[in-house]
């Protein structure tokens, strides 16, 4: 399997745990094309950012930082689960 395909089935996993502990119909079933940063709220984007980076350690065995603050646009990083996993795919 692919790096790309890999963070692809960690992000939609996060996203799905993500729908169900916050209860947001939108992230059910997850896909590519499913908007985040219109759905949720900072925190939740904070905790989606903890999970993916855990999940994709846990995977790659390399450590990513997903939330970059530093940077004034990162929010165009969560616009979309494709857009996030373009992001990651860049780290």
């Amino acid at each position: 399997m692919d790096n790309r395909k890999k963070i692809e089935e960690i992000v939609i996993d996060c996203i799905q745990i993500l729908g169900e502990e916050e209860s947001i119909k939108e992230f059910k079933p997850p896909n590519l094309s499913t908007e985040i940063r219109k759905i949720v709220d900072s925190m939740s984007l904070v905790a989606l950012s903890v999970d993916i980076e855990e999940k994709y350690e846990e995977a790659f065995d390399k450590e990513i930082r997903v939330l970059d603050e530093e940077n004034e646009n990162f929010l165009l990083n969560f616009e979309s689960v494709e857009t996030l996993v373009d992001h990651i795919c860049k780290l």
